[in-house]
């Protein structure tokens, strides 16, 4: 099944479900880096700056290992978190 540009699967083993995502996300990181390039350095209230876009399956892979939901303010401080780690800086546009 594909929703948008995120596909999932289900198979079922051992008497449980198994969903897997995924996603397609290269239009996001060329965004992100089009983005990084155009706006700049200084842009808007520091409380509502974009600081980069985030796939889906990834949100929610965050929400689950920080135990918040997303588009909570606790959710938004751990992916704040995440775009400064080296890891995830091609879904950063600015940094804080």
């Amino acid at each position: 099944m594909s929703i948008g540009n995120v596909n999932e699967t289900m198979l079922e083993a051992d008497g449980k479900l198994i969903v897997k995502r995924s996603q397609d996300v290269q239009a996001i990181l060329d965004n992100n880096q089009r983005e990084a390039a155009d706006l700049p350095s200084m842009f808007g209230d520091a409380r509502h700056r974009k600081i980069g876009s985030i796939p889906f399956v990834v949100a929610e892979a965050w929400s689950r290992e920080c135990g918040a939901g997303i588009g909570t303010v606790e959710f938004a401080e751990y992916c704040k978190r995440k775009l400064m780690d080296g890891d995830f800086a091609k879904f950063r546009i600015k940094t804080v």
